[in-house]
């Protein structure tokens, strides 16, 4: 039993780096412009389908069709969020939310019917899997993905606490009418926030099409958990949401230990409730 615990745990955190990677984006937009972006879901779906026909349909190395998948995704983020959600941020952030699901349900359509309802596969070699005292404990591919996430959150950190644009983020983020009278370049950050947020939901979107599949809904069946893991760890605050992000990955995968693996989402939600009966800002959410 603690061997399954422990190959499990270590599964959830493979899992909770990749939520964690399209959490904080969904949190950096939440953080500047303060609406649920749901339609970020679907850029993980873009990044995936991009990679996919790059590398497969095209036969391009995986890395090569990965950056190209992140900058295409990246472009697409914000030629949205400028054609659509800043001329209308005037209008609150209800409009912008169902303006966000509208958008989803349209990219999910282009999507399905670019590429059809079929689920895809990268058909990518399994890694070896390293074992500790003779118990198989984690693959390399487990090893990448969390590396790719620690590296993402180091990077993150430097710009926010070393760059302007990091202080300046910051500034906005706390107070963004206070923010444009201090002389602080809103739009220049809004389209850091943008870009960033939508090259990590790429990342985010490759590294899950790598170990299960691409499909249409791939996007669709993340927000739930991303909104979730966002929640759990507290909207306003960036590391909040990825200390939660890692956090619910742990317990989902531990979690099909003792219940089938379709409740995985039911898992993520019921442990969201649970935390917000107690902190209804969520965990680093202050208040």
């Amino acid at each position: 039993m603690l061997t399954i615990l422990l190959q499990h745990t270590v599964f959830g955190i493979a899992t909770g780096s990749i939520l964690l990677l399209a959490t904080i984006g969904f949190s950096m937009v939440y953080t500047t412009k303060r609406f649920l972006c749901i339609s970020h879901g679907e850029l993980l779906t873009i990044g995936a389908y991009t990679a996919y026909a790059f590398h497969v349909l095209l036969g391009w190395n995986l890395l090569y069709s990965g950056i190209i998948a992140v900058a295409i995704t990246s472009l697409v983020g914000l030629a949205i969020a400028k054609g659509l959600y800043e001329p209308m941020e005037g209008h609150g952030p209800l409009v912008l939310l169902f303006t966000s699901v509208g958008v989803t349900f349209c990219l999910h359509g282009i999507l399905e019917f670019i590429a059809g309802p079929s689920i895809r596969s990268f058909r990518t070699r399994i890694l070896p899997c390293i074992r500790v005292g003779g118990i198989p404990l984690i693959t390399m591919n487990e090893i990448v993905i969390i590396s790719i996430a620690m590296g993402s959150i180091v990077f993150l950190h430097v710009v926010l606490t070393r760059t302007r644009i990091g202080k300046a983020f910051r500034a906005m983020a706390s107070n963004v009418d206070l923010a444009m009278a201090r002389g602080i370049d809103t739009a220049r950050i809004s389209m850091f926030v943008w870009v960033y947020a939508s090259a990590m939901a790429a990342l985010a979107g490759i590294l899950l099409a790598l170990v299960t599949s691409v499909n249409p809904d791939l996007g669709w069946t993340q927000i739930l958990i991303i909104l979730a893991a966002a929640i759990l760890g507290g909207l306003g605050s960036i590391y909040g949401v990825m200390i939660g992000a890692i956090f619910l990955g742990v317990v989902m995968d531990v979690g099909v230990i003792f219940f089938p693996s379709g409740y995985r989402a039911a898992i993520a939600f019921a442990l969201m409730i649970i935390v917000l009966l107690v902190k209804p800002k969520g965990i680093f959410g202050g208040g």
